[in-house]
């Protein structure tokens, strides 16, 4: 569409005689988001093509103007029209305006102007934050929480690249944003609203609206692939996992909500995968995003269908960083489970495992070698995040081993082998230099380090600081609920920490150290 009217422009420049425009007419809507000069370049700006962002060019947009579709080409957003700038006066017009036909009555005059434009949301949601509101909550999403859902933030995190400005498309996802982002703000402030809560309870309605929908049509005999494109997926999965991180800024509750939006990702994803729409850039990033989420939190939740249809690294993926220690890490947990329950400590035989403490360690450490080597992508400068990064290796390094010592091997390895590691665990988190650019990393290992602290006070203190640490500059207060789990821990000296686990599982409380 902006290709067009720029053609348009230069044709009839050439035919007046004067050269093509040079620039746009107006900052593109992208760098007034972000707050920035637009170059104005045609037919894109530079200052958008740089960063790898979305430039909309500087042509009439498309707005929003009807209820949100759930079939069609335009499955998931709202029925478009476009919004034209009202026409420049011209001479002739001029003229006509002195013309008796052109007088009219001013009764006549109030019946041919436009309505207003109204944002459809306001309509669906009373209480829509305003554009300045909603554009501080955007610029707080992009420099505060984006960050905050990756391994590591650079210039490659989709979350800020690709899914804020999906956000202008999809109403349900927008929705989302705004809600993780008021919820943060608030928490980090002190200022409560109730706007967080009613966003994140409409977008969940809208998402339901949606799976129904294509449920239904399952139901009736329709193929998935017909039912369902690779842009509502996109939408769909990258809002799922916006809102289970919302939930991470509830108190202890919000686990049980956080893994209901991770069971209905992984439903999504896993029903989509006999069709052809996983192929798409931002789809594979978020199913990969899913899947550490996935696999880190079945290393804590004990119910039988924990690990059933568990999102794995994409094959075709293996390149991707802790993507080879996320898969053997999985296979570790579903190992343990596969025990049977009957075995105690005294008659558990460690020739039935399928591995050995010896085969656990080698198969780790080849695939801290390939974080490594995978981590080259990030390209990042050689300071403090590069070292810290590789101190951020060797404590999932360490923290899956302890992991394994615990559950698959009950104990059963040399007590020199799980203190080395519990050593080296605690020496790496000590050496962190910038330890909050890492706090998001930190959840599940710290969560291992505590469990390997039970008589040790001042290991207990530092664990303890840590994730006071956590809650307190992530703003996510759910993890003050696994700091109170390891403290009944502590205090529970008989218990392992799998068997406390269980019981707090039984009673509707899931630990998940993500």
């Amino acid at each position: 569409m902006n290709t067009v009217h720029h053609d348009e422009a230069k044709a009839s420049s050439q035919a007046s005689g004067s050269s093509p425009p040079t620039v746009g007419p107006q900052d593109c809507p992208t760098c007034v988001k972000r707050r920035i000069r637009c170059d104005r370049s045609l037919p894109k700006c530079l200052k958008c093509s740089k960063k790898g962002l979305v430039c909309p060019g500087y042509g009439p947009r498309l707005r929003w103007a009807n209820g949100i579709a759930v079939r069609g080409h335009l499955k998931g957003r709202t029925t478009p029209h476009i919004d034209k700038p009202p026409p420049k006066p011209s001479s002739t017009a001029s003229k006509d305006s002195t013309s008796p036909k052109s007088v009219k009555s001013p009764e006549q005059n109030s019946t041919v102007r436009p309505a207003p434009f109204v944002d459809p949301l306001e309509t669906l949601f009373p209480g829509f934050p305003d554009l300045a509101t909603r554009l501080r909550l955007l610029e707080h999403y992009d420099k505060q929480i984006a960050g905050l859902m990756v391994w590591i933030d650079s210039e490659k995190n989709e979350y800020r690249r690709l899914v804020l400005p999906l956000a202008d498309q999809q109403p349900v996802l927008l929705l989302a944003i705004l809600a993780i982002s008021a919820q943060h703000l608030a928490v980090t402030t002190g200022k409560e609203t109730s706007f967080p809560a009613r966003a994140r309870d409409a977008a969940v309605t809208m998402i339901s609206k949606q799976i129904q929908q294509v449920t239904g049509q399952l139901a009736a005999g329709f193929d998935l692939s017909s039912q369902i494109d690779a842009d509502t997926a996109v939408w769909m999965l990258a809002s799922m996992l916006t809102l289970a991180n919302y939930e991470m800024t509830e108190t202890e509750t919000g686990a049980a909500a956080a893994d209901s939006h991770r069971q209905a990702a992984r439903t999504l994803v896993n029903a989509l995968a006999t069709t052809n729409r996983e192929n798409n850039a931002l789809f594979h990033f978020l199913r990969n995003q899913l899947s550490i989420y996935d696999i880190l939190a079945c290393t804590t939740i004990f119910g039988p269908l924990s690990t059933v249809e568990v999102i794995l690294p994409a094959p075709d993926h293996s390149n991707l960083i802790f993507s080879e220690f996320l898969s053997l890490l999985h296979r570790v947990t579903v190992w343990s489970r596969e025990r049977p329950k009957k075995a105690s400590p005294g008659n558990f035989n460690l020739a039935d495992l399928p591995i050995t403490s010896a085969d656990a360690r080698a198969g780790f450490e080849q695939a801290r070698g390939s974080t490594l080597m995978a981590a080259g992508v990030l390209e990042l400068p050689r300071d403090a995040r590069r070292r810290d990064f590789v101190r951020i290796v060797d404590i999932y390094h360490h923290a899956a081993l302890l992991y394994t010592y615990r559950v698959l091997f009950r104990c059963q390895v040399e007590p020199v082998e799980v203190d080395a590691s519990t050593m080296v665990l605690f020496e790496r988190l000590n050496q962190l230099e910038d330890k909050p650019s890492c706090l998001q990393n930190l959840p599940w290992p710290v969560f291992i380090a505590g469990t390997e602290c039970c008589d040790d006070p001042e290991r207990q203190a530092f664990v303890a600081k840590t994730y006071a640490d956590i809650a307190q500059d992530m703003g996510f207060k759910y993890y003050l609920g696994i700091l109170h789990f390891l403290q009944d821990l502590w205090s529970n000296k008989d218990t392992t920490w799998t068997e406390l686990a269980c019981r707090y599982e039984a009673g509707g409380k899931k630990i998940v150290a993500v």
